[in-house]
């Protein structure tokens, strides 16, 4: 068995152990859930991830038939296009006066295969005149939370054999990786119907965020000018993890 961890880079992890202090490895939600499983990770999460994205790289990963998935929601306003060159897969920053930290907490991790798609913001980079945006985001999310889901039970078995079927049995979890995805709501009738669909069971704190979680505490963070998170509060976000996970049906 492996564990997948896919998200963007709150679930890429870092390599800072704690606030302003570099640690020797890179660590991430997805290792400290796989030491807990005793498996491999394999970590295919990208900084700058979309929801979209997300499900592309479910669809075109190759897994394996025991594989299953530790899944980070990236925030609601990032989505893909297809860009004329590749993008670096590490965090590479390029204000010359932020910290060294920050520079380097994201580029000592594992590197993917080349990607062709950049993320970009329906806030900032789309011309939003004739959007609701908060109604458009709240749209996308529940969308794309209600096709990954669909996608856990489809995808795998798409790879296997003709006439080889996965067990039904549940094999992933979900998080918001950076803001709660279900504190979202809308006056849409049908916004609030993809809503009702989303399976609750295995998506931990839906309404809540590893960023809310941390909520400018620096002993959790990057650096004073990065809030990601550092191995300080991943250890202890994943303490609470395993604690829910074990509430959940173990019947993988």
């Amino acid at each position: 068995m492996r564990l997948i961890n896919i998200g963007c880079s709150f679930s890429y992890g870092n390599c800072i152990a704690k606030h302003e202090e570099f640690a020797q490895e890179h660590v991430s939600p997805g290792t400290l859930i796989a030491q807990h499983l005793n498996c491999e990770e394999v970590n295919i999460a990208s900084p700058g991830l979309s929801l979209d994205g997300l499900l592309r790289r479910l669809y075109t990963f190759e897994f394996e038939e025991k594989d299953v998935f530790l899944i980070g929601l990236p925030p609601n306003l990032r989505v893909q296009y297809v860009c004329k060159s590749p993008r670096n897969q590490y965090k590479i920053r390029g204000d010359l006066s932020a910290s060294e930290y920050r520079n380097d907490a994201f580029n000592r991790g594992p590197k993917i295969a080349e990607d062709w798609f950049k993320t970009m913001r329906w806030d900032t980079d789309v011309n939003i005149a004739k959007l609701d945006l908060l109604d458009t985001t709240t749209y996308w999310s529940y969308l794309n939370i209600l096709l990954i889901q669909q996608a856990m039970k489809t995808v795998m078995n798409d790879k296997l054999p003709v006439g080889r079927i996965l067990s039904k049995k549940r094999r992933y979890w979900m998080y918001n990786s950076v803001h709660g995805h279900m504190q979202q709501d809308t006056d849409k009738i049908e916004i609030q119907a993809l809503r009702k669909q989303i399976d609750m069971r295995y998506y931990y704190m839906p309404e809540v965020g590893l960023a809310d979680l941390i909520d400018n505490q620096s002993k959790y963070t990057v650096a004073r000018d990065d809030t990601h998170p550092n191995h300080v509060f991943y250890h202890k976000w994943a303490n609470d993890f395993i604690a829910w996970m074990e509430t959940c049906d173990q019947d993988y």
